[in-house]
C-alpha cells in the first residue's frame, strides 16, 4: 500500500451532528437580550418568562419559528418594540445578533431571518437621581 492511498484511508470523514430546534430558539432569545429597542419577544407570557428563567427546554410560545434543511436554517421572529424606536434598527440589529450567535455556535448556514414587529410597548423611563431637585420642568443637581 503507498502512503498516498494509507493517506486517503486513515482521514477523519467528518463528523455529523444534529442542532436541535430548540437549541437555536436558545440561541436566538440570548442573541438578542439587551439590545437597545427590543422589549420582548411576541406572545411571551409570565409562563414562557418563568420557564426561560429555571431553564425549561419547552418553549410555551411561537415567538421563533424554526425551519431547518439539512445543514441551514431559516427563523421567523416575532418581538415588540419599545414605544419611539426605529423598528428598521431594532430589527436590523435582531438579525445581526442572531445571525452571528447561529452561525459562531453552530456553523450553519443561515437562509434568513425574518423579523415582525407585532407590537410596541412603552418602556418605562429611568427615575431621576434621589437628590435631584426639579424646577419648572429641569433637573437641577
Amino acid at each position: 500500500m503507498s502512503a498516498k492511498n494509507s493517506a486517503k484511508t486513515t482521514a477523519a470523514a467528518p463528523s455529523a451532528y444534529t442542532v436541535h430546534e430548540s437549541v437555536i430558539i436558545s440561541l436566538a432569545r440570548k442573541a438578542v437580550a439587551g439590545i437597545p429597542g427590543f422589549v420582548r419577544f411576541s406572545g411571551s407570557s409570565i409562563v414562557s418568562d418563568l420557564a426561560d428563567l429555571v431553564g425549561s427546554k419547552r418553549r410555551f410560545d411561537k415567538s421563533i419559528v424554526v425551519t431547518e434543511n439539512e445543514n441551514e436554517v431559516s427563523l421567523d421572529i416575532l418581538i415588540v418594540a419599545a414605544y419611539g424606536s426605529k423598528f428598521n434598527e431594532v430589527a436590523a440589529a435582531v438579525q445581526k445578533a442572531v445571525y452571528h450567535q447561529i452561525v459562531d455556535f453552530t456553523g450553519m448556514k443561515v437562509k434568513s431571518i425574518d423579523v415582525v414587529v407585532t407590537d410596541t410597548e412603552d418602556v418605562p423611563v429611568e427615575e431621576k437621581p434621589a437628590d435631584a431637585e426639579v424646577v419648572e420642568g429641569e433637573v437641577i443637581q
